[in-house]
Formats: C-alpha cells, sequence, structure tokens
C-alpha cells in the first residue's frame, strides 16, 4: 500500500530550520568558516543604513524599511565564492533578489573576520556584477 504525502499529517521533524531563521548558525567561537562547496556564494550587505540596525535599504538617497522590501533586489560585496562560481570572486560588488538566498548574520570568517549580516546564494541567483561610476 503506497502513502500519498499529501495526506499526511505534518510533524516537526529532528532537524529544526526555523532555528537558523535569524540568520545565526551557532558556529558559536569554535569555528569559523574557511570555505565554500559548489557555486555558493556568501555576500555582505553594502545597502543598508549603516547604523548596525540592518533595518533600511537605501534606494534613490531614500532609506526604506527592509521589512518593506522582501522581493527587492540588493546590492553587495562578496565575501567567499565556491570552486565552481564562475563569475562572482571575492570583492565584486554584485546584485541580486532578497528572497533567493539564506540570510546570516555574526559568521566569522577566516582571513576576513566577522561578517555581520550578509546572505548564501548560488551564484545562477545572482543578476549580476556593478562597478563604479568614475
Amino acid at each position: 500500500m503506497a502513502l500519498n504525502i499529501d495526506i499526511l499529517e505534518t510533524q516537526r521533524s529532528l532537524i529544526d530550520l526555523d532555528s537558523n531563521s535569524d540568520g545565526n548558525f551557532g558556529f558559536g567561537e569554535d569555528f569559523k568558516l574557511s570555505f565554500l562547496f559548489e557555486d555558493i556564494v556568501l555576500v555582505e550587505y553594502i545597502d543598508e543604513l549603516s547604523d548596525g540596525q540592518g533595518d533600511a535599504i537605501m534606494r534613490g538617497g531614500l532609506f526604506i524599511p527592509t521589512n518593506s522590501m522582501t522581493k527587492a533586489w540588493r546590492k553587495a560585496k562578496v565575501i567567499l565564492a565556491g570552486p565552481a562560481s564562475l563569475y562572482a570572486k571575492p570583492g565584486d560588488i554584485v546584485i541580486f533578489p532578497n528572497d533567493k538566498g539564506v540570510a546570516v548574520s555574526n559568521i566569522e570568517i577566516e582571513g576576513y573576520g566577522v561578517l555581520k549580516k550578509g546572505m548564501f546564494l548560488n551564484e545562477k541567483r545572482l543578476f549580476g556584477i556593478c562597478k563604479k561610476k568614475e
């Protein structure tokens, strides 16, 4: 007799992904991130109000609350890039949709220090690489 997944009762599993929703993966003081796999890219936001709160994004000289921009594009600096990342390299400024990655905060990165607020993304989720106007 085959079970139909659509009629199974929802159960809380042993893996609690909700506990990571605040972006803190619990590396603690014992570990720091040193390598990413495949085409994973770790970025640090550069478009937020620099008051440390992370509650507003700058657009056209105006600050807009982050909670009203869940599907907005974001701008960030690449901190780490996996070996299968073809285009994005550490130091690049990239744009991407805010709802297509996993938010992280306060992660120590080998050779960088503590990343305050950023996101893990697949390189395929990036819109492009930006250069400053001269």
